[in-house]
């Protein structure tokens, strides 16, 4: 038998059309997986941001809410309308007041308290009610009756009365007091804003009339 001879084949390559197109369907998909990848991380720094703020916002809203703020009063008739003398110190704001030290400056004169004050305007006898206020926590709306004198029916007495009654509307008083966060003002204890300091410690050692009895 005689055999056909065999017909060669002829492999033809085949190109696959859009090769090119892959590539850049690679590539859009890169870049977008680079842009979700910004795009996360833009969300997170912001709201880290955000929530830094406010973690700020309320470190300042609680600070407000427990701010005390001294109010310093003085008058001359009582309740019932009889001649007295009555000075006191009233915490007007949010949070209680830890008053450090409190001053009181008539002329070249400095004591820590009001009764030190009376104490010094003579030497006859006077009977009155006196309170320190150094060194206590005032809690907010509370007020504290630092001295009441009842006008004396003597000569003596009545003049030391009428010489504190004139000279208390130019006498100066001053305190530092702390929050329970240990923010700390000094304060002339009017309508002045406290100004802040980072401590009332005193560093100059104590006022004048530290140990006169109070």
């Amino acid at each position: 038998m005689i055999e056909a001879p065999e017909t060669p084949h002829t492999h033809h390559s085949h190109s696959h059309g859009g090769g090119g197109s892959g590539r850049w369907f690679d590539i859009a998909m890169a870049v977008a997986v680079l842009l979700v990848s910004a795009g996360s991380l833009y969300v997170a720094l912001h709201t880290g941001h955000t929530m830094e703020a406010l973690v700020h916002a309320n470190e300042r809203l609680v600070r407000a809410q427990s701010t005390p703020v001294l109010q310093y009063d003085h008058g001359n008739i009582s309740d019932d309308g009889k001649e007295q003398l009555t000075f006191t110190i009233t915490n007007v704001g949010s949070g209680p007041a830890r008053i450090v030290w409190f001053q009181v400056t008539p002329g070249d004169n400095r004591y820590t308290s009001i009764g030190q004050w009376v104490i010094s305007t003579g030497d006859s006898p006077i009977s009155f009610t006196s309170a320190s206020i150094n060194r206590m926590v005032l809690a907010p709306g509370v007020e504290r009756n630092m001295v009441t004198w009842k006008r004396p029916a003597d000569e003596a007495g009545r003049k030391r009365w009428a010489l504190l009654d004139r000279a208390r509307f130019e006498t100066p008083v001053r305190a530092c007091y702390c929050s329970v966060f240990d923010q700390c003002w000094e304060s002339n204890l009017e309508a002045d804003i406290p100004k802040e300091v980072p401590s009332c410690e005193r560093k100059d050692g104590p006022p004048r009339g530290e140990a006169l009895a109070s």
